[in-house]
């Protein structure tokens, strides 16, 4: 009778007019007082009991009865939220050390900065503190009004009971990991907070200005998920596969289950882990059928796998010997697949954004990326040529465009990022200038190369143009020398470079710098102390080619 008519009582409803607010709320306090003592004051905790949440994952009956008079809309006003008096920048304003505008400027305060008043003023100017240095500022870009300063909003770092009182005595909610609560007020180790639902305490440590990052579960074996923690409640929902990540949010330890987001819903399974657990994948060993289940008394036929196709693998039936497989986004059922590569096999190409690399050795450049047997061999890939990636496929492979051919080598076998006797030249050293003739013996040359995240500027001479730090790109001429002439090549460069000198000091030295191809080579730049200098005195070149320095 108790429980029935707390449930009546404690819902509001229209008539609740009727009835002044604090009797109602003292009313629906003392039904649920009342009914807690008749079902045995099932309510309460002993004090210093487990209060952690994994071994219950959810509110008992009783429980729920307590929340009658710990509903959200009834918590009291937080403690920081506040009307504050403060003065704010109308629009970005200078700092002056005096009050006038010839005056050294501190800095520039964004529009909207909070700053303090010291109350001193100079005729339209006001003596203000902005991060720890006092200075002046002209008032008319000042305004001092009432603002609303909350600094109340907090995340939950894991799933937990909220309790009446700063102790463990009494449950009246539960909030979830990372949701965004109210902060009301603190007392000792305890907090008091507001959720959507409910308000309550819960321990300081359990609370966090940011909110705390999603965290993941991988799929360790393929397996069912549950409509709930409880193994006796519980009906199975769905079914995840082997290697995939879902988002988690608690685990029940009684019941040894996860709490995981499917399908933008929350559901249990016990099949997850915090380990990675990479994809695995099978063949078509030949031809053959899938299957709407493994069970071949009841599975149908759904389609037709084709030899030498490979597949996203779940699970392996040992009684009825079908993989289940993924197959044109599709989980379904095959005896045709296995670990091994069929003999043949040619994995697919998927292109990739061009980009280019350096050949790290005589490779072989085939006609297809197959492993078993290989292919032809178009020609030989030579040692340190720059090459352009365009696609990529199993097994390392990727397909190359090497000059007018295109084929295929393994990139961590006969690729690298960095020619190693590769030199970037963009003045007077480029093909028809003045120096050209020192670039002899290479033996493969890229033009119209562009330099990343650099600016180039002329200074003194009309040919002499230095390369610096930027936010543009600087075109260039790739010059591949071979390992036999590469380190004389480098030699003869390093001297020829550091000739021009000032204040006894080169203003070139050699470094490795990127290309917008995602390549590095060689070239002579200007260091930390020559790039000032030519930044100071130098001329801009906007374009970024010596050609178009005039």
């Amino acid at each position: 009778m108790l429980i029935k008519m707390n449930a009546c009582c404690c819902r509001r409803g229209p008539k609740d007019h009727h009835m002044p607010h604090s009797f109602t709320r003292f009313f629906r306090g003392y039904i649920a007082w009342t009914t807690a003592v008749a079902v045995g004051a099932v309510l309460l905790m002993p004090a210093g009991a487990n209060a952690s949440p994994a071994s219950e994952p959810a509110l008992g009956h009783g429980l729920s009865i307590a929340r009658a008079y710990q509903d959200a809309e009834d918590a009291p006003p937080s403690k920081y939220i506040k009307k504050v008096n403060e003065t704010r920048t109308t629009a970005n304003l200078n700092l002056r050390s005096k009050p006038t505008t010839s005056s050294k400027s501190y800095g520039v305060m964004p529009e909207g900065t909070t700053v303090e008043l010291t109350g001193k003023k100079s005729g339209t100017w006001a003596q203000i503190i902005w991060k720890g240095k006092t200075g002046w500022a002209s008032s008319k870009y000042l305004k001092t009004a009432t603002y609303t300063k909350n600094t109340s909003v907090r995340y939950i770092k894991a799933y937990t009971r909220m309790y009446a009182k700063p102790d463990f005595d009494r449950s009246v909610g539960l909030v979830q990991f990372r949701s965004k609560v109210e902060l009301l007020n603190i007392q000792g180790s305890w907090s008091q907070i507001k959720s959507s639902s409910y308000y309550g305490w819960v321990p300081s440590s359990l609370l966090s200005t940011t909110q705390p990052a999603r965290q993941y579960r991988y799929v360790q074996k393929s397996g069912p998920v549950y409509s709930h923690y409880d193994k006796s409640k519980s009906k199975t929902v769905g079914r995840i596969r082997h290697g995939e990540k879902y988002e988690y949010r608690r685990w029940d330890g009684k019941n040894r289950r996860d709490e995981i987001l499917v399908g933008n819903k929350w559901v249990w399974t016990s099949v997850t882990n915090r380990p990675y657990v990479a994809p695995q994948y099978r063949y078509a060993q030949k031809d053959g059928t899938t299957y709407s289940s493994s069970d071949k008394s009841s599975s149908k036929k759904v389609g037709k796998i084709a030899r030498g196709t490979r597949v996203r693998w779940a699970a392996w039936d040992s009684k009825n010997r079908r993989d289940e497989v993924l197959l044109n986004g599709r989980w379904v059922w095959t005896g045709v697949t296995n670990r091994n590569k069929p003999k043949g096999y040619t994995p697919k190409v998927v292109s990739v954004k061009p980009y280019s690399r350096f050949a790290s050795q005589n490779a072989p450049f085939r006609k297809t990326p197959r492993s078993n047997p290989y292919d032809t061999s178009i020609l030989t890939l030579r040692d340190g040529d720059k090459v352009t990636i365009t696609g990529k496929a199993e097994g390392g492979w990727v397909r190359v465009k090497y000059g007018k051919h295109t084929g295929y080598v393994i990139e961590k076998n006969d690729l690298r990022k960095d020619g190693p006797y590769s030199v970037a030249v963009y003045g007077t050293l480029r093909t028809g200038q003045t120096a050209y003739n020192l670039m002899s013996g290479y033996q493969q040359k890229a033009m119209n190369q562009r330099f990343a995240s650099s600016s180039l500027y002329q200074m003194w001479n009309p040919n002499w143009t230095f390369l610096t730090n930027g936010s543009g790109t600087v075109v260039n001429e790739q010059f591949q020398y071979s390992r036999s002439k590469g380190a004389s090549m480098l030699k003869k460069l390093d001297v020829y470079e550091s000739q021009l000198k000032f204040n006894g000091k080169p203003i070139y030295t050699r470094q490795k710098v990127n290309m917008i191809d995602g390549s590095q080579s060689w070239t002579y730049k200007t260091h930390k102390e020559s790039e000032k200098l030519v930044k100071r005195s130098g001329r801009y070149i906007e374009a970024g080619d010596f050609l178009k320095r005039s």
